[in-house]
Formats: C-alpha cells, sequence, structure tokens
C-alpha cells in the first residue's frame, strides 16, 4: 500500500463523533504522525476556508486545506485556489427569504465567496431530509448553475462546476502525485465526491449507508477512533496484506 497522499473530511471524521465538532485527540495525533512520515495530509471540507486553514495550522499539519466544498484551496504560505468563478450568495438570500420558518445561516457565511450553508432549526431538524429536499427542488430549479447538497451539518448551495473532487486533483496534480497514490476518507455521502477519485478509499464505521457501500475499506471503529485505527494500518506495511 503505497501512500503519498491522505484526504480527509473534518466533521464526523476527526470529531468525537457525528453529533459534535469536538476534535477526536487520538486522530489528531494520527494524522501528526503520517505528516512526520513524508505523507501529505489534506483537510478537506465544507467549511469557509479560515477555518480549515486555521485548523491545519494549530494541529501542524504542512499539506493543503480545501474549504467551502472544493471551491476554495489554501496552499502554503498563502496561496489562495478558487475552482470556480460562480458564486451561491444570491441563491442563499432567496432561500433565506423562501424558507426563513425552517432555515437560518451559519455565521460562516460572512467568511464565504463561493459556497455558503444554511442551518436547520433545532425545531425542524427531525424534518431534515424533507426540508432539505424541498430546498434542493426550489433552488436547482431555479439556479442551474448552483448544486444542493446535506451534510446532516448543514445544507450547502455550491457551484454546479466545483467539488471536493475537483480541488482534490488540483492539488494531486500540483504536487505531481496519482490517484494510485492517494487515500480518501469521511464518513457522510458528500465524501464520495473526492473519495471516488482515490485508489484507496476509506469509511469510519458510523459513515452513511451510502459511502460505506461504495468504498474498500470500512473501518470497526466510528469518527475519530477509526482514523487511529486507519493510521495504525497505514504506517504498518503489513497490515493491508
Amino acid at each position: 500500500m503505497k501512500i503519498r497522499l491522505a484526504a480527509f473530511d473534518v466533521d464526523g471524521t476527526l470529531t468525537v463523533d457525528r453529533d459534535t465538532a469536538v476534535l477526536h485527540l487520538g486522530a489528531i495525533n494520527s494524522l501528526r504522525k503520517l505528516d512526520e512520515s513524508g505523507i501529505v495530509v489534506v483537510l478537506v471540507s465544507s467549511n469557509a476556508l479560515p477555518i480549515v486553514v486555521g485548523l491545519k495550522k494549530y494541529l501542524g499539519l504542512r499539506g493543503p486545506a480545501i474549504g467551502e466544498t472544493g471551491a476554495l484551496i489554501y496552499y502554503d504560505p498563502g496561496t489562495i485556489v478558487s475552482t470556480t468563478k460562480h458564486t451561491a450568495k444570491q441563491a442563499l438570500l432567496d432561500a433565506l427569504n423562501e424558507f426563513k420558518e425552517y432555515v437560518y445561516e451559519t455565521w460562516q457565511n460572512m467568511f464565504r465567496y463561493h459556497d455558503y450553508a444554511l442551518k436547520i432549526k433545532p425545531e425542524h431538524k427531525r424534518r431534515d431530509r424533507e426540508i432539505y429536499e424541498m430546498i434542493k427542488e426550489y433552488l436547482e430549479k431555479k439556479y442551474p448553475y448552483i448544486k444542493v447538497g446535506y451534510s446532516g451539518y448543514a445544507i450547502h448551495l455550491t457551484p454546479r462546476d466545483t467539488g471536493k473532487g475537483k480541488a482534490l486533483l488540483h492539488i494531486m496534480e500540483k504536487l505531481g502525485i496519482s490517484p494510485n497514490e492517494a487515500l480518501g476518507v469521511g464518513d457522510s455521502h458528500m465524501d464520495w465526491e473526492f473519495i471516488k477519485i482515490t485508489k484507496y478509499k476509506a469509511a469510519v464505521s458510523n459513515a452513511d449507508l451510502e459511502l460505506l457501500e461504495k468504498v474498500d475499506i470500512k473501518l470497526s471503529k466510528p469518527s475519530g477512533e477509526g482514523i487511529v485505527e486507519l493510521v495504525e494500518k497505514i504506517l504498518d506495511p503489513q497490515s493491508f496484506r
């Protein structure tokens, strides 16, 4: 198993579980071990880019960071690349007006340029899939250049011509790394967009069933615990034989 690059989703994957934003400390230590071993560690997230870049820097990771569902890429020491010229800002404003009974905008939208996020109000959380489908149908019909996805954390309005997979391919091409030398791991069905382009495809045990059915490596432990398990296997050359 030759890996030169490992791409990790953040929320639900590096966290304690899928219901919190609290990082799993063991997972963080594992990512540092990968970085120290020479493997490029890439954080892939739908969060605003400053969140992802700040996280990578404070965790001591040297690899690039992907934010806004792939719309923005950060390369050290401070280069930012946009993978789209479109913005979902107008679609956001429309959704906030049309569906204000059900959703509100995340504070991170102040720091976004292309991809915007909506949060479902707590009192409507039990209807999250229904509300998501309603917003998706409305926006995608009215704004054909926008795609709407739901991570379980937030509803994302993203330019259709970009995504986490496109951003990860940009990174691999820039660094001269083949998809055959890459690993992708996540917890949400939305993560398949970047995991599918890597040779080694992994999911934590509590991932969406839709993702678990597609990956080759199904970890036995959830979220951050699963990352600890995975990294132990990567650093042990005998473990995948």
